[in-house]
């Protein structure tokens, strides 16, 4: 986040951020004009953020556990997470997009021009959700015919509960096609949070439980 932060344009420093005073009670407002306030964690965002979490969890592994066995294993999980955090949001605001077209062109082309209502957003959330669907299930198995290519597993990982919450902000893009409110905005704040976890599973996979 503060990589991409910095490549924005946005200042790390706290005093920038939050000026001389640090009022707990302005903090809320301030960070409505920060980085985490104003962008939008889309694809690029989400797919620079979502690296460095595996990254971060390729190295804190490879610094606490020394079992090369392991090492591997943690190799081949933050492949697998990678994969699942970059295909579902690519297929999911491509699709959308695709949806939009549709919507423009057939579903209610006579409306007048930059009339955004429910109906209108139907065909994009909803092949925002088709999006979301094929992505999680395509990037599973592209991820285990690579790990069978390069760590010779035969045997291909399932998808798991924790998988999803990579999924946290592609559910954001399809509600958010739908229905652009306050409420899809903050949860959308979450995602960077919700991306720890892939970290945390490179980290922790062991030969023991890369399967399980």
């Amino acid at each position: 986040m503060a990589c991409h932060a910095k490549y924005k344009g946005y200042s790390l420093n706290p005093k920038k951020i939050f000026g001389t005073s640090l009022n707990p009670k302005n903090i809320f407002q301030k960070l409505k004009n920060t980085y985490w306030g104003k962008v939008d964690f889309d694809d690029k965002p989400v797919i620079i953020i979502g690296a460095g979490s595996c990254l971060g969890g390729l190295a804190g592994g490879y610094l606490i556990d020394k079992d090369k066995e392991n090492r591997k294993s943690k190799k081949r999980e933050a492949l697998l997470q990678m994969t699942n955090i970059s295909l579902p949001i690519i297929f999911t605001t491509r699709m959308a997009k695709w949806g939009q077209y549709i919507g423009n062109k057939y579903w209610d082309k006579n409306r007048p021009k930059n009339l955004h209502t429910f109906r209108t957003k139907i065909p994009q959330g909803v092949s925002a959700m088709l999006g979301l669907i094929a992505g999680v299930f395509t990037a599973n198995v592209v991820a285990n015919k690579i790990n069978e290519k390069i760590f010779n597993q035969g045997k291909g990982r399932p998808v798991q509960a924790t998988d999803f919450s990579a999924h946290l902000d592609d559910i954001c893009v399809a509600a958010r096609q739908i229905s652009n409110t306050k409420l899809t905005d903050y949860i959308q704040k979450l995602v960077p949070i919700a991306l720890m976890v892939a970290g945390n599973e490179v980290g922790n996979t062991t030969v023991e439980n890369a399967d399980s």
